[in-house]
């Protein structure tokens, strides 16, 4: 188990080498010769984040959604900054900023794909399309993976057919004049149309500049108005937008409270609960929707945007649309396989019942969720914008009394698992008299689990386990970690509960915390 929670620190499978030689970058058919082995599968259609140019140079641009009826917070804000900086260096200047930007007059312009892709060239180049995407609605996503440790408890919230194999002469004819109740794109490896796509692709080398062994380029096709689901992902994305037009509404990974991604555990992992085109009617489900602050933006072609790591993403294609990305693997997911190596100090240890061994584990979280606290700030209840829409009176009481290291763990239950617990989707009852960590109130019972449980767990190797987990999460961005560390504490409950169990495990722990934890 811990194997495949090590492969999927990354998010989605491990990305290919891809290796670009200098013949390559001159447009040789010998440049990268990898096929992308999960990200077929994908239902997104990778974001853009539009902006404007006055000239050569990167112009960083964020528009605050207007008008509608979504009930999104609005800041009126336009930010914008240009960035002299020559294309042979604008990825390190992308990384380093952090922040979604769009680079217009790049090295984009000048390839032959700019110029000649469009639905009527690629399907004279193409005989058929294998990784077509089908739906009788415009709306593909969440994306599913059967990977994952809860998949036995959910099935897809929108299912529609992925792999397909068409004619492109089809394919092309049924995007141009698409017919009622059939919504068609197409992902898949640019090596899949053929050693020429790569060819007119050229320069690309300063996409794959951030991490060259570890990237994959990918093209996108789609019809007018199909949706990708709102989610993030873990890399790099450079994405050129060939042909047509794009919509896309960002989020920083600040806002993930208020876009309710699905938990680690489930097969929707990374996506929003939320639908972000439905958002009227959601905020009803997810009362923190409204304080969330979106960016919408329309991207161009020959407009190449850099999205960071993390940052959510909605997408809607507004005409006929043909895009290239590449994708690079990101520091952050380094960081994080380190992290989810190190060994839990509550494996091997013989524990008087389950239940002292789920006392335990929630002793090591809280051990390093006070670490992280003490190395960088945590958001407190009264510091959230997320907190007062997102309980009850009686229960907001409650939270207002916690400390740092509680609310984390609360913050992190009720934007991953509260929606789903209260629509009975998870279990909010303990089921089958298993291990489970406490009851608020239970207070002698649970300093009886402690007193025992710190018999046979040492605390010098607890205080470490914390030290060490909080030191590397301290490596990541100050917007991201969040998502990442949440990621971390579902992966330790489930060394002591069973998986359906796990957001019952996370609304005890607040409690106890608040009861005793921070006592020990």
């Amino acid at each position: 188990k811990k194997a495949v929670f090590l492969s999927e620190a990354r998010m989605k499978k491990r990305l290919p080498k891809h290796q670009p030689t200098a013949q390559a970058n001159k447009g040789s058919s010998s440049g990268i010769k990898s096929a992308i082995l999960a990200l077929t599968q994908r239902q997104i259609v990778v974001t853009l984040f539009v902006l404007g140019v006055v000239n050569l140079g990167i112009i960083f641009v964020l528009f605050d959604k207007k008008g509608g009826t979504a009930p999104f917070k609005k800041g009126g804000r336009v930010s914008i900054e240009y960035l002299s900086t020559p294309d042979s260096s604008f990825a390190a200047k992308c990384e380093q900023r952090g922040v979604p930007l769009v680079i217009r007059n790049s090295g984009v312009d000048r390839w032959d794909a700019r110029k000649k892709w469009t639905p009527s060239y690629l399907a004279s180049k193409t005989s058929t399309l294998k990784g077509v995407y089908e739906n009788d609605n415009r709306w593909f996503g969440p994306y599913y993976d059967n990977r994952k440790p809860m998949v036995s408890m959910f099935d897809r919230v929108n299912p529609y057919k992925t792999g397909l194999e068409l004619p492109s002469a089809e394919f092309f004819r049924s995007i141009q004049s698409p017919s009622d109740g059939r919504y068609l794109y197409f992902t898949g490896d640019i090596e899949q149309l053929g050693d020429w796509a790569w060819n007119e692709i050229q320069p690309a080398k300063e996409l794959l500049v951030l991490n060259p062994a570890h990237s994959s380029v990918n093209v996108w096709i789609g019809q007018p108005h199909v949706i990708a689901h709102c989610h993030y992902d873990g890399y790099h994305n450079f994405y050129a937008q060939l042909y047509g037009r794009k919509k896309f509404t960002l989020f920083s990974p600040t806002d993930w409270p208020g876009l309710y991604p699905y938990p680690f555990l489930h097969p929707s992992h990374a996506q929003c609960q939320v639908n972000v085109s439905n958002s009227v009617e959601d905020v009803f489900r997810f009362p923190a929707l409204q304080e969330v602050a979106p960016l919408e933006v329309i991207l161009e072609p020959g407009d190449l945007l850099y999205l960071p790591p993390l940052w959510f993403h909605h997408v809607e294609s507004m005409e006929v649309s043909i895009s290239v990305n590449v994708w690079t693997d990101s520091k952050q997911t380094s960081v994080v396989e380190r992290l989810f190596a190190l060994p839990l100090v509550t494996s091997g240890v013989r524990f008087p019942s389950a239940r002292h061994k789920s006392v335990a584990t929630s002793i090591l979280i809280h051990k390093f969720v006070v670490s992280l606290c003490n190395l960088r700030p945590c958001v407190s209840p009264a510091q959230d914008p997320f907190s007062t829409s997102s309980t009850s009176s009686t229960m907001n009481k409650e939270v207002m009394k916690m400390d740092t290291s509680a609310y984390f763990v609360h913050r992190l239950w009720r934007g991953r698992y509260s929606v789903l617990m209260e629509e009975g989707k998870l279990p909010s009852v303990l089921e089958g008299g298993g291990p489970i960590l406490c009851e608020a109130g239970d207070r002698v019972a649970l300093l009886t689990l402690l007193t025992e449980t710190l018999e046979v767990l040492s605390g010098q190797d607890v205080r470490e386990h914390g030290d060490s987990v909080a030191t590397l999460l301290r490596e990541l961005p100050s917007d991201s970690w969040e998502i990442w560390a949440g990621n971390y504490v579902e992966y330790i409950a489930t060394s002591a509960v069973d998986v359906r169990h796990v957001g019952l495990f996370l609304r005890h722990l607040t409690s106890c915390i608040s009861m005793v934890f921070k006592t020990t």
